[in-house]
């Protein structure tokens, strides 16, 4: 069940960061297009993309810590011992859990202090709080991609390295 859960949550942030990166290059595309071709353009193109932009860091963050791609040092890794490799992978992942759950808290702040003054984009005057919920929902997902890491970590299980079937 848990897997049938992983695998559908891994499609959906798949799907969601290609849909986002389409749509951004669609629109920007066609706004370039429009300017230099009839002189006119669309006035919430570059806005809508930069929102989308933020949407992609942190739904990427997710399938960044879920591959394993996040920038790491790991010189010192490879010098230690199996048993301490273990400890400093689980103590790293600790910490970013943590810092992820702090993104979390104080991402949900942010909205609810955004939401209580109804706050809006400037040229979509779409609520600023859809932009801003990207905070505590990537960090969320982040979260739990490191906390599996770490449960992995702390069984000795290892887990796929999609860095590998990539090369």
């Amino acid at each position: 069940m848990l897997r049938r859960l992983d695998r559908a949550l891994c499609w959906l942030e798949d799907a969601f960061i290609a849909s986002l990166l389409l749509s951004a290059s669609v629109i920007i595309f066609v706004n370039v297009i429009m300017r230099y071709v009839f002189n006119t353009g669309f006035i919430w193109a570059e806005e809508f993309v930069r929102y989308e932009i933020v949407w992609l860091v942190f739904i990427g963050g997710s399938v960044a810590a879920r591959k394993g791609i996040h920038i790491g040092v790991e010189a010192l890794l490879h010098v230690l011992p199996p048993l301490l490799q273990r400890a400093l992978k689980v103590t790293v992942g600790l910490i970013c859990i943590g810092f992820c759950a702090a993104l979390v808290w104080y991402g949900v702040e942010l909205v609810a202090q955004t939401l209580m003054f109804r706050q809006r984009t400037s040229a979509m005057q779409t609520p600023f709080w859809i932009v801003q919920l990207a905070v505590p929902i990537g960090a969320g997902l982040m979260l739990l991609r490191f906390a599996e890491r770490v449960w992995l970590d702390l069984r000795g299980v290892a887990y796929r390295d999609e860095l590998e079937a990539i090369s």
